[in-house]
Formats: structure tokens, sequence, C-alpha cells
């Protein structure tokens, strides 16, 4: 059992972090270390509830430039970060976690990741010196038009098709935190039992976990429009909903993605084109011509240490201008 998990099941949790330490192989952090950069004396990443393993890639850059890092953790599961500074601490690395947000106040620069408006208030409590790097609530979509895809060892093997690579990305985190899709847009007629296949061969393998009242909630209200508007597939612990663009919002649920047919990728980015300042990542088998992150569907949720972070080049910002 490994603390922190934040409800998700066992298998759940063993991927999580296997996938969020594939991150950090030798070339990457080689190329990192490369970089000539200025580090900040001690820097802060106040971390969400919803992805236990984002701060772990933060922290390695930071660290393993010379920074001190604190760890602002949500007073409610503070487990996770003591994994962390346990690691650290065994090779000297300066590392600690608090529940206390005013502990950040002296820190250089910080990283706050969360809901806008928790973000926004952190934002506020800093002196005009600080430098503020604001990660607030984004969501993320795929475009899957049948383009052929090239074999990717990171991703699980029977998930390495563009429909089951969704539903691998769809898995991770049981769908939470903003690099997880929310919806398909695709061309194809046979996606919707696809991925209905795909999000069941997913459940054997990572069963979902906890989920909140809310969310069960949400699940229902969406399955019912989309009885109406659209068509549904289920199963246990998961769901497709495909609805038309019209009654299609940006809206994230543990293991249920909206699915919405388009006819072509132009259609799909009019579609996307009201929440775009909210948009993190684009997950496709082919190409995508405007978004801040554009990856291969699979990877939507493994992330390399080389890219934008919602925009940003967030291998830059965590040092010095």
């Amino acid at each position: 059992m490994k603390p922190g998990d934040h409800g998700l099941s066992p298998e759940g949790a063993d991927e999580a972090w296997a996938a969020s330490l594939a991150a950090l192989d030798d070339t990457s952090l080689d190329q990192v270390a490369k970089m000539q950069v200025d580090p900040w004396a001690r820097a802060a990443v106040v971390c969400a509830s919803t992805v236990f393993t984002a701060p772990i890639e933060w922290c390695a850059v930071l660290l393993g430039r010379g920074s001190e890092v604190v760890l602002k953790v949500p007073g409610s599961d503070p487990d996770f970060a003591r994994v962390l500074v346990d690691a650290a601490a065994a090779t000297g690395l300066p590392l600690s976690a608090t529940t206390d947000r005013q502990a950040i106040a002296n820190c250089e620069y910080v990283l706050a990741m969360g809901s806008d408006e928790s973000v926004a208030e952190i934002g506020r409590g800093l002196a005009s010196s600080v430098a503020f790097e604001p990660h607030g609530h984004r969501f993320s979509a795929a475009w899957i038009c049948g383009a052929e895809l090239a074999d990717d060892a990171l991703i699980p093997a029977d998930f390495r098709d563009a429909v089951g690579s969704v539903a691998a990305d769809a898995a991770l985190y049981d769908g939470r935190g903003c690099l997880s899709p929310v919806v398909v847009f695709t061309t194809l007629s046979s996606a919707t039992d696809e991925l209905a296949e795909a999000l069941a061969r997913a459940q054997d393998r990572w069963p979902r976990g906890q989920i909140s009242d809310h969310e069960a909630a949400s699940i229902r209200t969406r399955a019912a429009l989309a009885k109406v508007t659209g068509r549904v597939r289920s199963g246990r612990d998961w769901s497709v909903h495909e609805l038309p663009a019209a009654h299609w919002k940006p809206i994230a649920l543990p293991r249920s993605i909206a699915l919405v047919r388009v006819a072509d990728e132009a259609e799909a980015a009019a579609v996307l084109r009201p929440w775009k300042s909210s948009l993190s990542t684009i997950g496709t088998d082919g190409t995508w011509e405007d978004g801040p992150r554009v990856c291969r569907v699979g990877r939507m949720q493994r992330p390399g240490l080389h890219r934008l972070h919602d925009g940003v080049d967030w291998l830059r910002t965590t040092a010095r201008p």
C-alpha cells in the first residue's frame, strides 16, 4: 500500500507512481542539468488534491538545480509528502513539507496548483517580489482521426492503438487532473464502441477507486442527457457519453468520457474555441494545429520533462530569469 493515493485503487496508484517516475529518465535529467540557469535559493510547490504525484517532477528539477524546496500539501492528506521528504533526506536533498500556507511566504519562487480560486488566493498573499507561477483549472481533449500510430513502450502494451491509448489516459488518476481527456472528438463511426471496450479493459487492469457523491450524480446527469440526445455505453465504473457538440461542456468525470462526432479537425477546434484559455493538452493520433501542448494519445498523462505546461516553458520558469 502506498500513502497519498487520494482514493485510487491499489492498481491505479501503482500505475500513477510508475508513470510519474518514468519521466525522470537519465537522458531527460541530463538535458535539464546542462541548461545554463541560475536556480532559486528557496522555492515552494503548492500541491493540489487531485493528481498526487504532480509535485515529483517539479521537485526533481528544483532540487537537482540546488534549490531548497518547501511542499505545501493539503491538510487532509499529507502522507505522500512525507514519502518524498524521506526519499530526499536519504540523498541529502533539502525538501520539507508543511500544511501551513504561511511557510511559503519567504520563498523566492512559488508554484501553485489547484482551482482558479485557490491559486488566486495564494497569489494575493505573496509579496510582489516573489516569482509566482499559477496553474489553475485546466482540461484536456483528444482528437482521433484514424491515423496510424508508432509503437510506444511507455504506453501499456494492450492500449497502444489510438482509442485504447485514450482509455489509458483516462484511466490514469481515474481521469482527474488537467492532463486527462474529458472529451474525444472523432470522425470514426466505430469510436463509441471501441472506447467502451477499451475502458472495460482498463477497468479490469486498473479498477476505478473511490468517487464522491457529487461525481456520481454528475455522471448520472450527463448519462441521462446522452440517452436523450446521443448514445450511452457503460459498464462497471466506466461510461462513454456520446453527445452532440451543442450539448457538450468540459466537465471532468472519473472514468466517464464524453464523445463528440465532428467532420474534421476544424470543427473540433471550433467546438473547443470558447474554452481555449482553459485548454491544457490535445492528445491525438494525427496532427493538431493550435494548442498549448499537443502529444500522442497515451502520453497525455505521461508527459516528458521537456514540454510546455499550460503553455509555459516550465523548465525555464523554475529558475531565475
